[in-house]
C-alpha cells in the first residue's frame, strides 16, 4: 500500500487522494490514520478509547500513588482540581512516551513519580503515542509489512522521535520511503516566485505587483468572505479544480455565505463546538442535580431543539416554569395533569400498554427531578453514572439507527462519563470534579451537521501544513493573529539532560519554532500561479493582529505594498474594479424605502369577526384603551415577540410569593390577628417560595431573599390588622368570576381578595408589589384605576351597582383607596367615582370596539393630537410600554 503522510494530514487536506482520481491502494494519512492501516493490517485492532477514559484512569493511579507517598510534588493541586490535574500530568506522560521514555527510575523527584505511577493499577489504556510503539515493536516481527512506500511530507528531523522511530522500522523491512518536494512551485520572476525564493533561501527581490501575490485588507470578515466571493466567481469555472482555500481557524462557515450566494460551491469545513443545541443535554441534565434548584437550567434544558422528554410535555412544564418558576407549585402540578391526560389518549390511540405508558412518563419525571445534592458533599456515584446512562440511552432511542452526527456524539459523551465514573472508583464526585469531567467529555463538540460541502473544484485545507501537492491558486483565509506557538517544556534543564541521556530527548522549543516556520513557508512554496492572504482587521469582537508570515515577507513587500494590496471595501463603491488579475463588476442595488409611520390602520374582515366574539380581561381593557393598535395586535391577533418562555423577575416574583402567601392567611371568615397571620406567613414563606419563586434561593438573590422574608410577613400581618379593625370579614381570594353585560362586553377576571364590611356590602381589595406608589396614586386620582372598576362590576353582575376597591401595596404596606371608601386606608380624592369610572370605561370600549369592527384601528401614539369623541382619552404616553412600536414605526417616526 502507498501512503503519503503528515504529522497534521489528519485533518482537511489537499490533494484529496494521490493521483488525478480516487486509486486503491493508495491514501493520505496522518498519525491516527498511519495506525489504524498498521494495526488492522497487523491484528492488532482493538475497542476505541478516549481521552476522558484514560484521564480517569491516570486519575485513579494518581490517588494511588498519593497514598503512600502523601507529599508528592503534584498532592496540592491533585486535591484542589483532581481532573485538571490528572489531563496535564497525563498530557505529560504521552509527550515522554513519545519521546521515547521507558519509565526508568533516576531522573529526579516527578519523573521517578511519573515512573512509580506507571506501574500502580488500574491499566492505563493505551494512547496514540503507546500504541505507535506496540506497532513499532510488532513491525519488526511482522510476517507482512502493510506499507509498501510511503511518502513523507514533514521534513524527518522535525517529527516527533516515535513517528520518526515508526518510519525508519518500515523503512527497515523494506518500505520505500522517500521525502515529498516543496521546492518553490513558481517562476522566480513572479512576485509569487520571488517571496517563495525569499522563505527558501533569504534572498530577497522586491515584488513589482504582477497580481501573483496580494494582500487582501478588509475592516470585518463579512467583507473580507464578499471580496473572496466576488474574486472566484468572476474567474473561469474551470479555475475552481485548482483554487485552495487554507481555513487555519477550522471554519468556514461565513465565508461558505458568500460562496452559496454566488452559485459557488460551498466548503464545508466546521468547527467543533460543545456548544450544540443537543449537546447542551448532558450538562443541563447533571446542573439539574444541584441544590439550589435552578427554575433556569430546567427551562433551558426543555427549550433545547431535541428536548428529552416529548415535545407536549416540554411546552407546558415550560409553560408552567414561566408562571411559577419552582416544583410542585399549582402550575406545575396542572401541566403534569394535562401531561397524563394527553400521553393517555395517545397511548390509546397506539394501543399501548398501561406499563409502557407508565414507563415513559417515570422517565419523564426523572428528567425534572431537580436539586437534590449539595455542591460540596458530591454526587453518589450511581446517581451520576445512572444520569450519563439515561442522556446516553435518550440519545440513541431518538437517533433510531439515523446516524445523526449530534446525536451520536452526545451518546459518545455521555457514555465515556459513565465509563470515567467508574473507573474513578469514588463513592461520591463533588460538583468541582464532575463539572470537569463533562467539560472533557464533550470539549470536541461536534461539526456543524447542516453545514456541508458541494461538490465542485474548490477545495479547503486545514493549514498550510496540510498542503502535500502543489495547487494554482491559494486563498489564505483568516491571514491574521500569532499563529501556531511554540510550547514550552515543563521540564527543567537537569531533567531534560537526564531524559536526554536516557535516550528520551524531549522537544525543545528551537524544534517547535523551526517546525512552525516550516509549515508557513510549505503553504506559499506549494503554490504554483497565485497567492492571495485574506487579512481582516476585526475577527468577531476583537482587533486582529499582523500573521508572523506577514512579518516575515516584510522586505520583499515594503516598497510596493499599494500595489499588492486590495481594499475590499472598493467593491462597496466601485462598479469596476481590478483585484488579483481579474476584473470584478458589480452592479449599484436600489435604494428602498422603508415603511412610514401611520395611526390609522386597515383592520381585514376576518378579524372583525373575531373581535365581536372576545372575552375581555382587566389588562385586555387596559391595553384597549392605551392604543386599539397594540389591543388588536396582541389580544386579537394575539401576536408576539417570540419570547415565550422567561423567568419572571424579581418583582413578580415576590408579588406572586405575596399572593400565594395571602391565600394561605386570610381564609374566608374573620381575619387572624396580626401576630398569628406573620407566623403563618413566616411559616409558610420557604415552602412557597421552592414551589412558585426558585430564582430567589440561588446565592445571588439572597439579598431579595431575605428582603421579602423580612418585609412579605410583615405585609400581610398589617393587612390582616387593618382588616381586624375596620371589621371586615374575608369572603375569599384568587377568586374567579365573569359577566356578561347588555352591552356585549363580556369580562372575566381574578379577584385578589374580596371582604364584607359590617352592613353586608362587598368590596375589593387588589394586592400589587412595586417599588413606588405613585402610579397607583395617579391612576385613583385620576379616575384611571381602571382594574378597580372592572374588578368592581363583575363581582356581583347582578348588581347595577359597582363594588368599592382599592390597591394595597404589599411592599409599602399602605391600602390606597378611592375618597369615601368603606374600606378605610389612605384615602384619595379621585376624579371619577368607580361607577362613573365603569360607565366611562364601557362607552370608551365601546367606541374603540366599533371603530375596529368598522375596519380601522388607531395608533394612538401616532395620533395624540386627535380629537378621541371618548370619556378616557388614551394617556400621553401609551406606547412607554409596548412591544409593538416598530410595527407602527412610532419608533422610527421618534427617532427621525
Amino acid at each position: 500500500m502507498h501512503l503519503i503522510f503528515g504529522a497534521t494530514l489528519d485533518a482537511a487536506h489537499y490533494p484529496d487522494f494521490p493521483g488525478d482520481v480516487a486509486v486503491l491502494g493508495a491514501s493520505v494519512v496522518g498519525p491516527a490514520g498511519l495506525l489504524d492501516i498498521l494495526e488492522t493490517g497487523m491484528g492488532m485492532v482493538g475497542p476505541p478509547i478516549g481521552h476522558t477514559t484514560r484521564v480517569a484512569a491516570y486519575a485513579a493511579k494518581l490517588k494511588s500513588y498519593l497514598s503512600g507517598a502523601p507529599n508528592a510534588f503534584y498532592a496540592d493541586s491533585f486535591q484542589n482540581d483532581p481532573w485538571a490535574s490528572a489531563d496535564t500530568l497525563l498530557r505529560w506522560r504521552d509527550d515522554l512516551i513519545a519521546a521515547g521514555w521507558r519509565a526508568t527510575a533516576g531522573g529526579g523527584e516527578r519523573l521517578d513519580a511519573l515512573s512509580a505511577i506507571e506501574g500502580l493499577d488500574p491499566l492505563l489504556p493505551a494512547g496514540i503515542a503507546d500504541r505507535a510503539r506496540l506497532v513499532t515493536e510488532a513491525l519488526k516481527n511482522a510476517l507482512n509489512v502493510p506499507v509498501s512506500s510511503l511518502a513523507l511530507l514533514d521534513p524527518k528531523h522535525l517529527l516527533a522521535p516515535i513517528w520518526r522511530s515508526l518510519i525508519e522500522t518500515l523503512a527497515a523491512r523494506g518500505a520505500l520511503v522517500a521525502q515529498i518536494n516543496d521546492a518553490p512551485a513558481s517562476s522566480a520572476q513572479t512576485d509569487l516566485g520571488r517571496a517563495q525564493i525569499y522563505v527558501s533561501s533569504g534572498q530577497a527581490n522586491t515584488a513589482s505587483g504582477d497580481g501573483s501575490l496580494t494582500f487582501l485588507d478588509a475592516d470585518t470578515e463579512q467583507m473580507a468572505a464578499e471580496a473572496v466571493a466576488e474574486w472566484i466567481a468572476a474567474g473561469d469555472p474551470a479555475d475552481l479544480a485548482g483554487t485552495l482555500v487554507i481555513a487555519a481557524d477550522g471554519d468556514t462557515a461565513l465565508l461558505d455565505q458568500a460562496l452559496s450566494a454566488r452559485g459557488l460551491p460551498k466548503l464545508g469545513l466546521s468547527r467543533g463546538s460543545p456548544l450544540r443545541g443537543v449537546l447542551q443535554t448532558l450538562p443541563l441534565a447533571f446542573e439539574l442535580a444541584w441544590a439550589p434548584f435552578d427554575p433556569r437550567t430546567l427551562l433551558q434544558l426543555l427549550l433545547l431543539p431535541r428536548p428529552p422528554i416529548g415535545r407536549f410535555a416540554a411546552q407546558r412544564l415550560a409553560r408552567a416554569l414561566t408562571q411559577e418558576p419552582g416544583l410542585g407549585g399549582p402550575a406545575w402540578q396542572a401541566a403534569w395533569a394535562e401531561i397524563e391526560e394527553h400521553e393517555t389518549a395517545r397511548a390509546a390511540e397506539r394501543e399501548e400498554t398501561d406499563a409502557s405508558l407508565q414507563r415513559r412518563l417515570e422517565t419523564w419525571r426523572c428528567w425534572t427531578q431537580c436539586g437534590g445534592h449539595s455542591r460540596l458533599e458530591g454526587i453518589p456515584t450511581a446517581e451520576a453514572r445512572a444520569i450519563a446512562h439515561r442522556v446516553a440511552t435518550w440519545a440513541l432511542q431518538i437517533d433510531a439507527s439515523d446516524a445523526n452526527p449530534l446525536m451520536l456524539a452526545l451518546a459518545s459523551a455521555a457514555s465515556a462519563l459513565a465509563q470515567a465514573v467508574d473507573i474513578l472508583k469514588q463513592d461520591t464526585l463533588p460538583a468541582l470534579l464532575l463539572a470537569r469531567m463533562i467539560e472533557h467529555v464533550v470539549a470536541d463538540g461536534a461539526k456543524n451537521p447542516n453545514h456541508i460541502a458541494n461538490a465542485g473544484g474548490l477545495r479547503v485545507a486545514a493549514g498550510p501544513e496540510n498542503i502535500w501537492g502543489p495547487a494554482d491558486r491559494i486563498i489564505w483565509w483568516n491571514f491574521v493573529g500569532q499563529g501556531r506557538r511554540a510550547a514550552r517544556s515543563p521540564w527543567s534543564v537537569d531533567e531534560r539532560a537526564t531524559l536526554r541521556d536516557a535516550g528520551c530527548p524531549t522537544p525543545s522549543i528551537e524544534i517547535d519554532a523551526e517546525n512552525i516556520a516550516w509549515s508557513y513557508a510549505h503553504g506559499l512554496r506549494m503554490c504554483t500561479k497565485q497567492m492571495i492572504f485574506v487579512r481582516p482587521a476585526l475577527s468577531g469582537a476583537g482587533e486582529t493582529t499582523s500573521h508572523p508570515l506577514s512579518h516575515q515577507l516584510e522586505p520583499i513587500v515594503c516598497s510596493n505594498r499599494d500595489k499588492l494590496t486590495y481594499r475590499a471595501e472598493t467593491l462597496l463603491h466601485r462598479d469596476n474594479t481590478i483585484f488579483a488579475n481579474r476584473r470584478i463588476q458589480r452592479n449599484q442595488a436600489i435604494a428602498v424605502t422603508l415603511p412610514a409611520a401611520k395611526s390609522s390602520w386597515t383592520v381585514p374582515t376576518r378579524t372583525r369577526a373575531a373581535v365581536e366574539k372576545r372575552r375581555e380581561s382587566a389588562t385586555s381593557l387596559e391595553r384597549m384603551l392605551d392604543c386599539p393598535l397594540r389591543w388588536l395586535a396582541l389580544d386579537v391577533l394575539r401576536l408576539s415577540r417570540g419570547r415565550f418562555a422567561e423567568i419572571p423577575g424579581t418583582d413578580q416574583l415576590l408579588g406572586n410569593i405575596a399572593h400565594a402567601i395571602a391565600q394561605i392567611v386570610l381564609q374566608p371568615g374573620a381575619p387572624p390577628d396580626s401576630h398569628t397571620a406573620r407566623n403563618q406567613a413566616e411559616a409558610a414563606f420557604d415552602n412557597i417560595v421552592a414551589m412558585i419563586a426558585a430564582p430567589l434561593q440561588q446565592p445571588g438573590a439572597a439579598g431579595d431573599l431575605a428582603l421579602a422574608r423580612r418585609r412579605i410577613p410583615l405585609s400581610i400581618a398589617d393587612l390582616a390588622k387593618h382588616l381586624k379593625d375596620h371589621n371586615l370579614i374575608v369572603v375569599g381570594s384568587e377568586l374567579e368570576r365573569e359577566a356578561s353585560f347588555g352591552t356585549g362586553l363580556n369580562v372575566s377576571g381574578r379577584l385578589d381578595l374580596v371582604v364584607r364590611d359590617a352592613q353586608g356590602h362587598l368590596a375589593i381589595i387588589d394586592l400589587k408589589w412595586t417599588r413606588s406608589e405613585k402610579y397607583r396614586r395617579e391612576q385613583i386620582a385620576e379616575g384611571r384605576a381602571l382594574q378597580l372598576a372592572i374588578y368592581g362590576a363583575i363581582l356581583e353582575p347582578s348588581s347595577e351597582a359597582v363594588a368599592p376597591g382599592g390597591f394595597y401595596l404589599l411592599n409599602q404596606r399602605k391600602l390606597l383607596t378611592p375618597q369615601g371608601s368603606p374600606l378605610g386606608g389612605e384615602e384619595i380624592a379621585a376624579a371619577r367615582s368607580p361607577e362613573q369610572t365603569w360607565t366611562d370605561l364601557v362607552a370608551t370600549w365601546r367606541h374603540w370596539r366599533d371603530a375596529v369592527s368598522g375596519g380601522v384601528a388607531l395608533a394612538t401614539g401616532l395620533s395624540g393630537d386627535l380629537h378621541v369623541p371618548a370619556p378616557i382619552k388614551p394617556p400621553k404616553e401609551p406606547c412607554t410600554y409596548c412591544e409593538f412600536r416598530g410595527l407602527c414605526r412610532v419608533g422610527a417616526e421618534a427617532a427621525a
